[in-house]
């Protein structure tokens, strides 16, 4: 994420309770002689973890040498999680980090935000694009500059076949909501620069190597690091940045880790509407849920499913009955979710399209020239082991429309494009120069 020279490196720590954060950001501080300003979040009545990080600062001033923990200074965001506290509450902790430097006449080398156990890093990331976009005053001052994600080890397996929401599991961080818990470990993961998998000292190699090749699936572009008690190289977990390209050793690396279990991933893309029940009936038979937005109350019986070796499948769904709504299908673990991701950009009037550039190539990039139905479409990612990918597709296929229906639909919804609107035009010349 941009920001100026003289703008300050943030660092964000996400992962459940008891997986690591504040045992890492207390071996950053004792390990590192950068100067660090801290902001520790938890959802819970009493902060611990920043009296945790206060106590290690004042040990530090009676003596200890050696350490950043005597120069960093610890905001606390309580009783609220900052993915779901407004933005100023968030930005107005680094302000007043900033002011202290100022006050001090010393600058930080680098800021660090320690999520609560239910903290959302996606959503925690946006607040940071939004605010770089709208030209907020703070952004020339910090920048998101990496995501971290401790995992458990230890748990893993449970958490990723778990059933629970967030709120059936307190262990995992105060203040959770009905959210699925296998759903924001994904999630946590798949936003990730640097993953560390901490406590491996609980795990045997044969499950070690499991876990790397799985995590590796989700988030191909992360770094990928196995450590006990929270103990890896300082040096080189701050030299990781956001959205960086991935070295060619770690692609080779992760590519072997996940081709040796057999994991790998293909992407089912068509360019006709599913019809609803058909699906319902299809995504029953696979997926072992017992209750979704896109199952309703009924029970799943999974038997020989091919879906079974699915590990994690996402991507955007057209839906015969919502013709201008995309949604997005999430699965991983036993959870299924299809949510309203709002309208397709065929659907939005000209006016609210981005402006001309960047983005709005992006966006007609989804556009099919030889369709009346503009962006919509299914596109779906399958990761997983051993995957049946033939049987796979044939089952979604059989969701489809049939040529009669998708007839029938044509006729109700079908508006030819206009050849000469100018987004078409361009779309017809990239593509002619990328041939």
């Amino acid at each position: 994420m941009a920001g100026t020279p003289e703008s300050v490196a943030v660092t964000m720590l996400s992962g459940f309770l008891g997986s690591g954060k504040t045992t890492l950001l207390r071996h950053l501080l004792e390990n590192s002689s950068l100067k660090i300003g801290c902001i520790v979040n938890d959802v819970a009545d009493v902060n611990i973890d920043a009296k945790l990080i206060r106590n290690d600062r004042t040990k530090s001033r009676k003596g200890q040498q050696n350490t950043t923990a005597d120069l960093a200074d610890t905001i606390e965001l309580a009783n609220g999680c900052a993915c779901c506290s407004i933005q100023e509450e968030l930005f107005g902790s680094f302000e007043k980090l900033l002011t202290i430097a100022d006050q001090k006449g010393v600058k930080y080398d680098r800021f660090v935000l320690e999520n609560s156990g239910v903290a959302e890093p996606q959503n925690l990331r946006d607040k940071f694009n939004d605010a770089l976009a709208s030209g907020h005053p703070l952004m020339s001052r910090i920048r998101l500059d990496t995501m971290v994600t401790m995992v458990d080890s230890g748990s893993f397996f449970a958490d990723w076949s778990s059933k629970a929401p967030l709120a059936a599991r307190p262990d995992l961080g105060e203040g959770g909501n009905l959210r699925p818990v296998v759903d924001l470990l994904v999630e946590q993961i798949e936003c990730a620069d640097y993953v560390l998998l901490n406590k491996v000292d609980l795990l045997g190699n044969e499950n070690l190597d499991s876990l790397s090749a799985i995590v590796s699936s989700l988030n191909r572009l992360a770094e990928v690091v196995a450590c006990e008690q929270a103990k890896v190289d300082i040096v080189k977990l701050l030299a990781v940045t956001l959205i960086r390209p991935m070295d060619m050793t770690r692609q080779i690396t992760q590519m072997r880790a996940t081709a040796r279990f057999g994991i790998r991933s293909f992407v089912y893309a068509r360019r006709r509407p599913f019809h609803p029940q058909r699906l319902r009936e299809t995504v029953l038979q696979w997926i072992p849920v017992s209750h979704n937005k896109a199952t309703g109350n009924l029970q799943a019986s999974p038997g020989d499913s091919p879906l079974k070796a699915v590990l994690r499948s996402k991507g955007f769904m057209w839906m015969a009955n919502s013709h201008n709504t995309a949604f997005f299908w999430s699965h991983a673990g036993q959870h299924f979710e299809v949510r309203d991701e709002g309208e397709w950009w065929a659907a939005v009037p000209d006016d609210e399209w981005p402006e001309p550039g960047m983005q709005r190539d992006v966006v007609i990039q989804d556009f099919d020239l030889s369709s009346a139905f503009g962006d919509r479409r299914q596109e779906i990612v399958f990761i997983g082991r051993s995957m049946e990918q033939e049987a796979i597709t044939g089952r979604l296929d059989g969701a489809l429309l049939t040529d009669t229906e998708m007839d029938q639909y044509t006729q109700r919804f079908c508006k030819v494009p206009d050849p000469t609107h100018p987004d078409v035009e361009h779309l017809q010349q990239a593509k002619r120069a990328r041939t």
